[in-house]
């Protein structure tokens, strides 16, 4: 049977007919004489797509460029929620007959059955094509920046370079965080605990630092192994001593990759921003009041 995916789920984007480019719920609510201002949740997100919009430095004329992409993006989530919505009712039908037959001991119907495995298909099968859509639609957009800002933009390959350096580095904010973690644990073992295990402990933490199959692993190891085995020697007071500069210790006697610089946007976040409902509407606002570009001015 077709598993129901978790993950960042996207979330339901309900706006009027968007050369309106208002929430729905605002226009539901003033259509009943009673206004409302965004929520809490709302601002938060309108804040987010913001700082945003700021940090690019985004030009009326840019903007301009850019609500056709964000507009075509939510029409589509909005009608994907909508096929959500209905594939929810599905299940809640074909859930209900199914508990009932195997409270009776009966065998459940095998309709009801398929229909679990239909409704979980096609939903995945949205879920990729908006996550397809959502890569599209930052390619798109980033090919509306100068270079310069798109510069700003962290890359998919970047995100996937930064994420497998975090799991390798398991949370440490740096190479050197890491490396000092590492060496704590170290003060930890037993003598012939260490003994054994110094040498895959050497390859095991060269490895996480300048990554598998990478070149000069070996030559990392025998130079960390020098310095475990020197930590190794030391008394507990002595290494009491040595902790307060050990960090600068080992950046002068290790050849350590550098942290890695992202870009000030992460590409999840540029996604989530392209996907957010409040992000057409903040753009429009934004559109109201950015002065009009200078010529030569993207």
């Amino acid at each position: 049977m077709t598993s129901w995916r978790l993950g960042r789920l996207l979330v339901p984007f309900c706006l009027l007919p968007l050369s309106l480019g208002v929430p729905v719920a605002l226009a539901q609510d003033e259509a009943r004489g009673e206004p409302r201002e965004p929520s809490p949740g709302e601002l938060y997100r309108d804040v987010k797509s913001l700082q945003i919009v700021d940090k690019l430095q985004l030009t009326r004329t840019q903007i301009d460029k850019i609500l056709p992409v964000v507009q075509k993006v939510a029409a589509q989530l909005q009608a994907d929620q909508a096929a959500d919505d209905a594939a929810y009712e599905e299940v809640q039908r074909a859930a209900a007959a199914v508990l009932q037959a195997l409270i009776r001991g009966q065998d459940p119907p095998q309709e009801e059955l398929t229909a679990f495995d239909r409704a979980a298909r096609q939903r995945n099968a949205r879920e990729d094509a908006r996550a397809g859509m959502a890569a599209q639609a930052a390619a798109d957009i980033q090919r509306m920046l100068t270079a310069e800002q798109a510069s700003r933009i962290e890359t998919a390959a970047q995100q996937a370079n930064r994420q497998a350096l975090a799991q390798r580095l398991e949370g440490a904010a740096t190479p050197l965080d890491y490396l000092v973690r590492k060496l704590e644990e170290q003060t930890e073992l037993m003598p012939d605990e260490y003994v054994q295990t110094r040498e895959q402990r050497a390859l095991d933490i060269a490895e996480a630092l300048l990554g598998k199959g990478a070149p000069g692993i070996r030559s990392l190891a025998t130079a960390l192994l020098g310095i475990m085995d020197q930590i190794a020697s030391l008394t507990p007071q002595q290494y009491a001593q040595l902790r307060p500069t050990l960090p600068d210790r080992l950046a002068k006697a290790l050849d350590l990759p550098p942290p890695l610089q992202a870009p000030p946007i992460y590409y999840d976040d540029f996604i989530a921003w392209i996907t957010s409902e409040r992000t057409l509407v903040v753009l429009q606002a934004a559109l109201e009041v950015r002065p009009e570009p200078e010529k030569g001015q993207p």
